[in-house]
């Protein structure tokens, strides 16, 4: 992330994904298969039975303290990540004892955070590296049921890989776009997405944020969504086909900086403000509403646009959950 700046998301709910061209399972062919994203307020345990309940929340939040780039000599500490780990904690209710669902922090930082309850405890660092982050993810799908929901936020650095995984030459498709792990080291967008595929049941669905710079279509999914004069078009990104439903909510373009504001309720990173203020709009929102939205009112300056990538054509009304108000707190980690 560009400054100190980043930023998670509301939710979607649940929406029913179209499946353009099918998903054969047991010799089976599905129509129609259920997909749900989130960032959740404190009613997500109701959601109906049609979709089943998210299952787990992923909440990874990197300062890189005292850490220096390989080849630049220059410092990747950044700390807008710690105020945006804090905010995601109360915006979803975090509590230390008794939440409906399961919660894994991966910060690299102490928080010492009081939940809505009153109780008050340090959460500590934790381990953040890139085997962990891996360890994480495969433990969660390979145990997960048939109708689990999970989500997958990342805030931290991101950046454009001079060679692919396999040391060669970077290509068109997504090979050389990268998230750094708490040890400085690179994943790739087509490791992570192989890491969520390896999941337990292909029904098995996974919403990913990322408030980096260079992570528009990292994972290499089916359809990509954008603007063209007043309406929003879905085109082929990819002939990479996932196993599992998935969506990705990226903050830039693959070639884009992300970059985080101070707006007059609080500081954000860019993307992530333009979405929460869709989401209290008020009207129905739809997926198309959701892209034109965000990519009209991100940056005016068009230096950083949006991109929202999906495993499956998704089209009209989505169910997201109203924005509530929790400002930035006043206090965040050193």
């Amino acid at each position: 992330m560009r400054t100190s700046g980043t930023s998670f998301i509301r939710a979607l709910e649940r929406f029913s994904e179209q499946v353009s061209d099918g998903l054969v399972e047991g010799k089976r062919c599905l129509s129609q298969l259920p997909v749900v994203g989130s960032t959740f307020s404190t009613i997500f345990k109701t959601l109906p039975l049609q979709t089943g309940n998210v299952t787990d929340i992923i909440i990874t939040g990197l300062s890189y303290p005292g850490m220096y780039h390989a080849q630049n000599d220059y410092s990747m500490e950044i700390r807008g990540t710690k105020y945006d780990f804090v905010f995601l904690l109360r915006h979803f209710d975090y509590r230390h004892e008794g939440n409906s669902v399961n919660f894994t922090l991966l910060n690299d930082f102490d928080v010492d955070f009081t939940d809505s309850t009153g109780a008050q405890k340090v959460i500590p660092k934790t381990d953040t590296s890139r085997n962990s982050i891996r360890c994480t993810i495969q433990k969660i799908v390979r145990t997960a049921e048939r109708d689990a929901k999970i989500v997958f936020l990342f805030g931290g650095h991101g950046e454009r890989a001079e060679v692919n995984m396999m040391g060669g030459d970077t290509g068109d498709e997504c090979d050389f776009q990268t998230i750094i792990a708490g040890d400085g080291r690179r994943i790739y967008g087509k490791e992570l997405r192989a890491w969520f595929c390896d999941a337990r049941y292909p029904s098995i669905s996974v919403t990913t944020v990322f408030d980096v710079c260079y992570s528009g279509g990292s994972l290499g999914l089916s359809y990509t969504y954008h603007v063209k004069g007043s309406s929003v078009k879905v085109s082929k990104a990819s002939r990479t086909r996932a196993r599992i439903p998935m969506v990705q909510i990226s903050a830039t373009q693959p070639d884009q900086l992300a970059w985080s504001n101070r707006f007059e309720d609080g500081y954000y990173g860019q993307m992530t403000h333009a979405l929460v203020q869709y989401l209290q709009g008020g009207e129905q929102p739809t997926i198309e509403g959701l892209v034109y939205y965000i990519s009209k009112n991100c940056d005016p300056t068009g230096e950083q646009l949006p991109q929202v990538c999906c495993s499956r054509k998704l089209k009209g009304q989505i169910s997201l959950f109203p924005a509530h108000d929790v400002g930035i707190p006043s206090t965040v980690p050193p």
